[in-house]
């Protein structure tokens, strides 16, 4: 019960948060409820079936179909924060004007509802896929009965939807004339941490150049897995070591976003910034070929080898196969990659160049047992 509570918890927290996020947002706008349970069961759908062709997901387009599915589902969701912050920068007065003179629900909003309800169902969908895949491991892999699991995973939700209830309530506290403003800048950041998180995950699939595998290490001051690490990627695309081409991503998104968002409101404005940033032009570093390393094997829920030996500021490629009846997770914080393995599948890892040091990787789902380090010399 304890495993399956944490572990929908851990999940079900960051898609939570975004929830209160656009609770928030939508403080006041007619039928937002339907909107959000809409974009909720979609997500679970969307997950359920995610979860269920995960194998042939994975395979697709040479061993990247995960990394490309996952991306891609990623922008759209940035597409449609970016939609909902422009299109609030012009209409925010006049809901506010609306709600203090009318005193009830406006329909104004309802113009936006659709694209927070499209970034729901892709927060849902994305963690509740992991969920639905961990739970069916360990029906499949323990004698943990179906009382306790659902127990667990009831609970685990619970205390994610009073996280992001409490979240919501904090922020509509905030004063009407500045609520908008506020929610605006959280989603703003909300769709930088999406966007750099994309482009994190195509290069990890080695379809981005990395411009540099770690700019700053913060894992001292606060590390990736960690409650308050994990709530801080789900909102703002926090990483205690991000590559080059994540934070490019993450600050031209917010840039971008930020100086629209004023150009529109103030419409005497001159764009200029908004045009700098939209035309710069970032050079991509040639590839260097990948090398081939040993597989590298989930095996009883355990790694084999747990150590692999790799040479240091070299491209290369891992290969991951699951030789265990449940799906697993090759995870590794200091690597920042993370990418979903069902059982019977081989996937490919890319990685580095990387600075002389030891890497700890790990199953995400047999954390207690699934450990290895890469040692790069």
């Amino acid at each position: 019960m304890l495993v399956s509570l944490i572990i929908v918890f851990r999940e079900a927290m960051e898609a939570g948060l975004i929830v209160g996020i656009v609770l928030a947002a939508t403080e006041g706008v007619h039928a937002r409820g339907w909107w959000i349970a809409g974009g909720i069961g979609a997500g679970v759908i969307g997950a359920s079936l995610v979860a269920a062709f995960a194998a042939v997901l994975s395979d697709a387009f040479e061993g990247t179909g995960q990394e490309i599915f996952t991306a891609s589902i990623l922008c759209f969701a940035v597409v449609m924060l970016s939609w909902h912050i422009l299109w609030m920068s012009r209409h925010a007065r006049a809901m506010v004007a609306e709600m203090r003179e009318v005193g009830q629900a406006v329909r104004l909003g309802q113009r936006s509802l659709a694209a927070l309800a499209a970034v729901v169902a892709v927060a849902v969908m994305r963690e509740g896929a992991e969920v639905v895949l961990f739970l069916y491991g360990i029906v499949v892999g323990s004698h943990t009965t179906a009382l306790s699991l659902a127990g667990g995973g009831v609970a685990g939700l619970a205390l994610a939807a009073l996280l992001s209830w409490l979240l919501y309530r904090g922020l509509v506290a905030i004063p009407l004339h500045r609520l908008f403003g506020i929610t605006n800048g959280l989603i703003a950041l909300l769709a930088a941490g999406m966007a750099g998180q994309a482009a994190a995950i195509l290069h990890g699939a080695d379809l981005l150049p990395g411009w540099g595998e770690q700019l700053w290490d913060s894992s001292f001051l606060l590390a990736d897995d960690t409650l308050v690490g994990r709530a801080l990627h789900a909102l703002v695309g926090y990483s205690a070591r991000p590559s080059g081409i994540q934070f490019v991503a993450w600050l031209a998104t917010l840039l971008v976003l930020v100086l629209a968002s004023r150009a529109i409101s103030r419409p005497r404005a001159r764009p200029l910034a908004v045009a700098a940033v939209l035309t710069m032009v970032l050079a991509a570093a040639p590839n260097a070929r990948a090398e081939d390393l040993p597989v590298l094997v989930f095996h009883n829920h355990r790694f084999e080898p747990t150590r692999i030996e790799v040479p240091a500021h070299t491209k290369f490629k891992l290969l991951v196969k699951n030789t265990d009846d449940t799906a697993d997770e090759f995870e590794s914080t200091m690597l920042n990659r993370e990418k979903l393995v069902t059982p019977g599948q081989t996937i490919t890892v890319f990685l580095g160049p990387l600075d002389p040091g030891e890497y700890k990787f790990f199953g995400d789902f047999h954390q207690d047992t699934a450990q290895g380090v890469l040692v790069v010399k």
